[in-house]
C-alpha cells in the first residue's frame, strides 16, 4: 500500500464497491470541483477545499500558529508547480528579452511612425507569454498542453512577421531579428518547461496522456448515460400519437443482436449501474491530481473498454430499420472512447524537457521511438538554420538578397510549425497525421532547394564582410531539414501511390491531403498580410513583392504533388424546405413551361 502522505500521491481508491446512481453524481460533483481523485478520502477532500480556497487556508494556518491573519485575498493563486531552477530564471530571462526589445523599438526615433502599432505588439505579446508560461506547468492537463501550443504558435507567428518587417526596413533589420529571436527562445522553453511538468510529476517513460480533461470525460459519459435512457424509454418525454416507437424498436433489435451472437456479458452494458460504473472507474483514476491515477489508468483503459469496443462492432448497423436512439447511443459511446484513443499525443514532451543522456531507463527502457529522434534531429537542425539567417543580411542590401531573407526565414517558421507537430505525434514510425503534415513543410523546402536554387539562387547571396559565406553552412542545414521531414514520405505523389510503402489509394490520397492542406493553410494566411506590412514598412522594397515570391514557392510546392488550388473555406448552409421547394418548382417550368 502506498503512503498516502507521499507527495507523488495517494493510494488509489478503493473501486470494488457498488454505490447507488446518487452517490455516484454526488462523488463526481466532488471531483469535479475539488479536483480530486477520491471524494470518499477526507484527507483529499481537505486538500481541495484548501486548493479551491487558498486564502482561506492560510488564514486558518496563521491562526493556528498563534500570528495574525493576513488580509482577505492574500497570497491566492495556489501552490507552485516545482520546475526546474535553470529553466525557470532562462525563461524569466527570455521574457524580459522580449520586453526590453519591444520597448527599444517603440523608442526609437526612426519607427516613431508606427510606435502606436509596435505597443500594441507588447500589449499583445506580453498576455501570451504569461499565458503560454502558466500552461507549461500544468502539462498533465490537456487542455493546458493545448494552450502552451497555441502560446508557442502566437509567438512564432510574431517572430515571423518581426523578421519580415525588419527585412523590408532599412537599417532596422537587426532590432527586428533581435526581437524574433528573445521570441523564438520564449516559445523553445515553453515546450522545456512542459516536459520538466511531465517529468516531474512522475511519468517517466509511460505513453499515457489524457486528450481531455477528466471534467470533459464526465460530461461525455453522462452522454452515454443520457442516451441510454432515451434508448430504453425511461425519459419522461409524453409520446405523440403519430409518432413510432424507435427507441424501444431498437432496444428489442439490440437484446436479439447479443442473445444470438452468444455475447451475453454485453447485456449487462444496458444497465445504467454498470455502464456508469465501468465509466466511473476511469473517470476517477483520471481525475487525481497527481500522476498515479494517470499511470493506473493507462494500464487498465484498454482491457476496460474492450467491452464497450465490442458492443459497437456487435450493434453497429445491424439494427434494420435503423432506429435515432441507437444510433445516438453509439455514437455517445464512440465520443467517450476517443479521449482514450488518442491519449498518447503529446509524451514527445519529456525527450525535448530532459537531457539525452537521462532517456535511458526515465525515458523508457528501449529509449526514443524513431519519429522523437527524427524531432530532436529536428530541433538542432532548426537551431542552426536560425543561427546561419541571423548573419545572412549583415549589411544593407538589395531587392533581391531581401526578398531571399524573407523566404528564408519563412522556412525558419516552417521548422518550427513541423516541430510542433511531431511533438504533438503518437506513431512511433512517424506515419501518423502530424508526421504527414509537417512533411508539408520538407516538401516546401525541397521546393526551394530544387526550383529557386537554379544558377545559385538566395544561398549564393547575402552579405559575407567579415563574415563566412552564407552557402558554406545554410545548405547543408537546409538539406538536412528536408531529409528529416521527407524521411520515409518521398518528394513526389509517386512515392505516395499504394504501390509505395504497402498504403491503399484511400490512405495515399488521404495523406496528400493532409500534405496539400498544410501548405494551403500557409499560402492563405500569407494572402491575409499586404495591409498588415504596408502599415509596418516602408515602401524601399515592396512587401508585395516578397509575398509574391512566397505564394510562387508555395505554388510550386503544391503542384509537384499534383494538388488542387487553394480557396478559402466557405460555409454552406444546408437548403430549407422553402428553398428546396422552389427548386423543383423552377425545375418543373423549365421542363413542362405552362403546360400541366
Amino acid at each position: 500500500m502506498l503512503d498516502p502522505h507521499d507527495p507523488s500521491g495517494g493510494p488509489l481508491p478503493d473501486l470494488g464497491r457498488t454505490r447507488s446512481p446518487a452517490a455516484i453524481r454526488v462523488d463526481n460533483l466532488i471531483r469535479q470541483r475539488l479536483r480530486i481523485g477520491d471524494p470518499r478520502d477526507p484527507a483529499s477532500v481537505a486538500e481541495g477545499l484548501r486548493k479551491l480556497f487558498p486564502g482561506e487556508a492560510r488564514a486558518q494556518d496563521l491562526e493556528s500558529t498563534g500570528l495574525a491573519a493576513l488580509p482577505a485575498g492574500y497570497g491566492r493563486g495556489g501552490p507552485r508547480v516545482a520546475e526546474s531552477a535553470a529553466t525557470g530564471a532562462e525563461l524569466a530571462q527570455a521574457a524580459a528579452d522580449v520586453d526590453r526589445d519591444l520597448q527599444a523599438l517603440a523608442a526609437d526615433h526612426r519607427l516613431k511612425d508606427i510606435s502606436a502599432e509596435l505597443q500594441g505588439w507588447g500589449q499583445a505579446i506580453r498576455p501570451v507569454i504569461a499565458d503560454g508560461a502558466s500552461a507549461a506547468r500544468l502539462a498533465l492537463d490537456p487542455r493546458a498542453r493545448d494552450r502552451v501550443f497555441a502560446a508557442r504558435r502566437q509567438l512564432g507567428d510574431y517572430a515571423r512577421l518581426a523578421r519580415f518587417v525588419g527585412a523590408l526596413t532599412a537599417t532596422m533589420n537587426g532590432s527586428y531579428r533581435k526581437l524574433a529571436k528573445s521570441l523564438d527562445e520564449v516559445a523553445g522553453l515553453l515546450l522545456v518547461l512542459a516536459g520538466e511538468s511531465l517529468a516531474g510529476s512522475g511519468l517517466g517513460g509511460g505513453r499515457f496522456l489524457l486528450s481531455v480533461p477528466a471534467s470533459e470525460l464526465q460530461a461525455r459519459r453522462d452522454s452515454v448515460l443520457s442516451a441510454l435512457r432515451t434508448l430504453q424509454g425511461t425519459v419522461d418525454v409524453p409520446a405523440a400519437q403519430d409518432q413510432w416507437p424507435w427507441g424501444l424498436h431498437g432496444l428489442r433489435e439490440v437484446l436479439r443482436l447479443l442473445e444470438a451472437s452468444g455475447h451475453l456479458d454485453l447485456r449487462a452494458l444496458l444497465e445504467e449501474s454498470v455502464l456508469g460504473g465501468l465509466m466511473d472507474q476511469l473517470i476517477e483514476r483520471a481525475g487525481q491530481s497527481n500522476v498515479l491515477g494517470l499511470r493506473a489508468l493507462g494500464a487498465t483503459a484498454d482491457l476496460a473498454l474492450h467491452r464497450l469496443h465490442r458492443l459497437l462492432h456487435m450493434v453497429d448497423r445491424q439494427v434494420n430499420p435503423q432506429s435515432p436512439a441507437v444510433t445516438g447511443f453509439l455514437k455517445s459511446i464512440q465520443l467517450f472512447l476517443d479521449a482514450f484513443r488518442a491519449s498518447r499525443s503529446g509524451y514527445r514532451l519529456l525527450f525535448v524537457g530532459r537531457a539525452p543522456i537521462a532517456f535511458y531507463g526515465l525515458g523508457g527502457i528501449g529509449g526514443p521511438d524513431t519519429a522523437t529522434q527524427r524531432l530532436l534531429g529536428l530541433v538542432i537542425a532548426r537551431g542552426r538554420l536560425a543561427e546561419h539567417l541571423d548573419c545572412y543580411l549583415g549589411c544593407e542590401c538589395c531587392e533581391d538578397e531581401v526578398v531571399c531573407q524573407v523566404i528564408l526565414d519563412k522556412l525558419l517558421y516552417d521548422t518550427d510549425r513541423a516541430i510542433d507537430l511531431y511533438v504533438l505525434g503518437s506513431d512511433p514510425d512517424g506515419n501518423g497525421e502530424p508526421e504527414w503534415r509537417a512533411a508539408a513543410f520538407g516538401h516546401l523546402v525541397h521546393a526551394f532547394m530544387t526550383r529557386f536554387e537554379q544558377g545559385g539562387g538566395c544561398l549564393g547571396k547575402g552579405c559575407t564582410t567579415g563574415l563566412k559565406a552564407p552557402k558554406t553552412g545554410l545548405e547543408p542545414t537546409l538539406l538536412e531539414v528536408r531529409r528529416l521531414l521527407l524521411e520515409d514520405k518521398g518528394t513526389t505523389p509517386n512515392t505516395l501511390d499504394p504501390a509505395v510503402g504497402g498504403a491503399s489509394a484511400q490512405l495515399a490520397a488521404q495523406r496528400l491531403g493532409w500534405v496539400t492542406g498544410e501548405l494551403c493553410m500557409q499560402k492563405l494566411a500569407d494572402e491575409r498580410l499586404p495591409s498588415l506590412l504596408a502599415t509596418l514598412a516602408p515602401g524601399c522594397v515592396p512587401g508585395t513583392l516578397a509575398l509574391a515570391r512566397l505564394s510562387a514557392l508555395l505554388d510550386t510546392a503544391i503542384a509537384a504533388l499534383n494538388g488542387s488550388p487553394c480557396a478559402e473555406v466557405v460555409v454552406d448552409v444546408p437548403p430549407t424546405p422553402e428553398s428546396s421547394l422552389r427548386f423543383f418548382g423552377r425545375l418543373y417550368d423549365d421542363v413542362y413551361g405552362n403546360n400541366p
